[in-house]
């Protein structure tokens, strides 16, 4: 995988990015405590510690979600100027294509904005942080909350690339489900209206007296056509599901009205390397990079607890949310999930320094092995999406020829049937049914390869391209009575 030459779903939309600087995560060797220093205080008798313990409430948004299933981020930080909803959209007609639809995610997705607003924030209590002049003279505990609190920005950074792979996938996976409902429709309807010319053909046969048609070929023929004409009903209806769920991932409001472009499923000829899909998983998740940046805040906390001689002193977490992204639960009755290891760490440690030090330390402790549980559940959700593509591309290539065959066979009697040879109802009903199933079977697997390979774009945070998307440039969304720019 040459990933200079390539690009992922959103770069090819059109999406840019600039540099972070975000790494692959070290563990940092720990200071050594430091030594106790006298009390000191203002004129007015006020402790400085009093002040420099408010610090912590700045630190916000250092938050390790460990969520294996969704998500990602990279090396790099996307632009993005979105700090609040955007303004309602029109009542229009718009017809998107996918490079669209993703732009427009990233514009008005509300998660994307809660998780900007949440990198917004964080940003913010660095500063206050910053501006916090105390000479480290004074109260040691300054430098290490302004290092914890410049982890918790790349954490957040971390936080808002993951969201929009998210949504990228989502808007991918929704966008391909419409044009597989809508090829599985096509095929429905061809089978319906097929079979229902063989059954008119045999009801006129049988009032002309032929001897080689009975009704209950007739019959037989209706009730074909009465079952393929269920699959028409569910497929219009998975239609208009995706097309709802298309809406919601990119964030359009109920009353808009969205369609795809007609078109097929796009048949891929990339082909993913397994050590290469979990090299980029490791390298650039977002859930790696947060697992990380926490582990090396609770190792800050070690200093931080070892600058003050009270009996209770609070820690980073006083000040933010460390549990604001849910941890996956582990799963195991029919299906097995393994579970991911939440960040730990409360608002307060209580007494001697030498106690809330150690208590510090094996929180620490902890959070290394956090950082290997979730290096873990990535490498294995890197494993089985490439292992779900290979299946899916080796079935689809043995259901393409069966589709083939299919509607070959279909076609060839069929054409004997209206030549009039002799070729039974039945047979020629069964030859419509067998081709039509193989064709949406191989559909299904298409459908399937094609998802995978958009999962694995998402699992390896854009490290990997299945080229799904063509590269646009800018673009003007068309409303109803607009022209094209």
């Amino acid at each position: 995988m040459n990933s200079r030459s390539r690009t992922s779903v959103l770069s090819r939309a059109g999406v840019r990015f600039r540099a972070t600087a975000t790494a692959p995560f070290h563990a940092p060797s720990c200071k050594r405590i430091h030594h106790m220093m006298h009390h000191w205080r203002f004129q007015g008798g006020f402790p400085v510690r009093v002040v420099a313990r408010l610090a912590p409430a700045f630190l916000l948004c250092l938050t390790a979600s460990l969520t294996t299933a969704q998500p990602t981020a990279s090396a790099e930080m996307p632009v993005f100027s979105q700090t609040g909803p955007q303004p309602a959209l029109p009542v229009s007609s718009q017809t998107l294509d996918l490079a669209t639809c993703i732009h427009l995610a990233l514009e008005r997705q509300p998660r994307i904005a809660a998780q900007q607003a949440t990198l917004t924030a964080s940003e913010d209590g660095r500063e206050a942080v910053e501006k916090l002049r105390f000479p480290a003279t004074l109260d040691p505990e300054i430098p290490v909350r302004r290092r914890q609190a410049c982890l918790g920005v790349t954490a957040a950074a971390a936080g808002l690339e993951q969201d929009q792979r998210d949504a990228a996938y989502a808007v991918a996976r929704t966008y391909f489900t419409v044009i597989y409902a809508r090829e599985q429709e096509r095929i429905a309807r061809g089978v319906v209206d097929r079979i229902g010319a063989t059954r008119d053909a045999a009801q006129r046969a049988l009032d002309a007296g032929a001897a080689d048609i009975t009704s209950a070929d007739v019959n037989r023929a209706t009730v074909y056509q009465r079952l393929a004409e269920t699959r028409r009903i569910q497929a219009t209806s998975g239609v208009k599901r995706a097309l709802a769920a298309l809406k919601e991932a990119i964030g359009l409001e109920p009353e808009c009205w969205l369609d795809v472009p007609p078109g097929r499923l796009p048949e891929p000829d990339v082909r993913p390397n397994r050590d290469e899909v979990v090299a980029a998983a490791v390298a650039r998740r977002g859930e790696m990079i947060q697992a990380g940046v926490f582990a090396q805040v609770v190792c800050l906390e070690i200093d931080a607890q070892g600058t003050s001689v009270l009996q209770r002193m609070q820690t980073f977490a006083a000040g933010t949310d460390i549990h604001a992204r849910p941890v996956p639960q582990g799963v195991r009755n029919s299906e097995y999930r393994p579970g991911a290891v939440a960040p730990e760490m409360p608002g307060l440690l209580a007494g001697n320094r030498q106690e809330r030090v150690e208590h510090a330390r094996a929180l620490y402790a902890r959070a290394g092995a956090m950082v290997a549980t979730t290096r873990n559940l990535i490498v294995l959700e890197a494993d089985d999406s490439f292992l779900r593509w290979e299946q899916a591309s080796q079935q689809a290539s043995a259901a393409r020829e069966a589709a083939d065959s299919g509607d070959k066979l279909a076609a060839d009697q069929n054409r004997d049937f209206i030549a009039g040879l002799k070729v039974k109802v039945d047979e020629v009903v069964n030859a419509h049914v067998v081709a039509a199933t193989a064709r949406s079977q191989y559909n299904e697997f298409l459908y399937q390869q094609v998802l995978a390979l958009a999962d694995l774009e998402r699992v390896t945070a854009g490290g990997f391209c299945a080229g799904l998307v063509e590269p646009t440039g800018p673009r003007t969304v068309i409303t109803a009575g607009a022209k094209a720019k």
